[in-house]
């Protein structure tokens, strides 16, 4: 994918980051006193306006300003250690792991170690890591991955959801432990997160993916079948697309080939595209029927990575694809305070809906955007 042939969509991104959104949410979103990120702002005020802290929150957060720091943006890699030090002395499990949730103080709230917010510390560790190459973190991380096989694994494949466990089982905290696994690859870590990468992928094929359909489904009975009676049949179009970008990262980084690219793609473009809107569905079937138009921003963010990770394994398709999927993240962003966003598009209603703006979809985002190869 050529730099220049998105030059338009690349020029809005990085300046709508660096002009609006990071300095926004360094000055607004961080809690530089009593540690943490903040977990949503308000649309107008652009000031706190939730009454909790989460872990899934500052561990995406340590993403965004790690991407930041790269790009020698002021205060991101402080951002990134206030982020990592709050794990290490606020979220610490005296058992193992980290807790969940806080208060606005930084106190932990329950006792609950949730899996995908477990894979996102491990994601955090690496983002943290490329920056700074501090072997602690690298240490921190292969002990988590202990923790995963050792408490977490589930006997019949996979992890549980996390401690305690729930029901039903998803394919989504997976989704993202491949996607942690990848990122220690990509630092070069070789001795645990390649085999769990590839056992991660092995479970997407055996349990996740439905061959004759090109979809992926959510929710699974404790044996990771779809026989359960309380497992509804649940398609994710935004999940579609990111397993299109998680699983060409794959390849990428492991050489080795997954085969069914092509059906997922294909599945999400015949099915989970609404036509008159623009935007994606929220949920549909297994046979592309609609469960739900309902949808957030970060299918959107997460459609314009695949596109363009598609138009990089494929010189030869479409560009309007790319910038269709541009356009449609990009009216969520559209606000009358920039760096802000719309979090929910609802089609009865007549659009989006205002409301508190959560930190957590600004991973997306530039993930989407790092997609179209921003700060390159």
């Amino acid at each position: 994918m050529q730099h220049d042939t998105f030059g338009h969509e690349i020029g809005l991104a990085e300046q709508w980051l660096e002009k609006s959104a990071l300095p926004l949410w360094q000055s607004q979103g961080i809690d530089w006193e009593k540690g943490g990120f903040f977990d949503a702002l308000d649309l107008v005020t652009g000031v706190n306006s939730a009454n909790r802290k989460r872990l899934r929150v500052i561990t995406r957060q340590i993403y965004v300003f790690s991407q930041a720091a790269k790009h020698n943006i002021p205060q991101a890699r402080e951002a990134v250690l206030h982020g990592i030090d709050f794990i290490f002395s606020r979220a610490r499990h005296p058992q193992g792991a980290f807790l969940s949730n806080f208060d606005l103080d930084g106190n932990a709230v329950g006792d609950q170690r949730d899996t995908y917010d477990l894979a996102f510390v491990l994601f955090a560790l690496a983002q943290a890591y490329s920056i700074t190459q501090d072997p602690k973190l690298a240490q921190e991380a292969l002990s988590l991955a202990a923790f995963f096989s050792k408490v977490l694994s589930h006997p019949r494949g996979g992890f549980v959801e996390g401690i305690p466990a729930e029901k039903p089982r998803r394919q989504n905290p997976h989704m993202h432990l491949l996607e942690a696994s990848l990122a220690w690859v990509g630092c070069g870590e070789k001795t645990v997160f390649p085999a769990l990468a590839h056992n991660l992928v092995d479970l997407f094929k055996n349990h996740f993916f439905d061959p004759e359909t090109g979809a992926i489904l959510e929710y699974f009975d404790d044996s990771l079948g779809r026989s359960g009676p309380d497992i509804r049949e649940a398609v994710e179009p935004g999940h579609l697309f990111e397993w299109v970008w998680l699983l060409d990262q794959y390849e990428s980084l492991t050489g080795q080939t997954v085969p069914y690219l092509d059906q997922i793609y294909d599945f999400a473009h015949r099915h989970g595209v609404d036509r008159k809107s623009g935007f994606l569905f929220g949920e549909i079937g297994l046979d592309g029927s609609l469960h739900d138009a309902k949808v957030r921003l970060w299918p959107h963010a997460e459609w314009l990575r695949a596109e363009a990770a598609w138009k990089r394994r494929h010189p030869e398709a479409d560009p309007d694809r790319v910038r269709q999927a541009f356009t449609a993240l990009w009216r969520f962003l559209e606000t009358e305070r920039s760096g802000l966003w719309f979090e929910h598009y609802d089609p009865e209603n007549g659009g989006f809906q205002k409301g508190p703006v959560p930190a957590s979809s600004l991973y997306h985002i530039v993930g989407g955007f790092k997609g179209l190869k921003i700060w390159e």
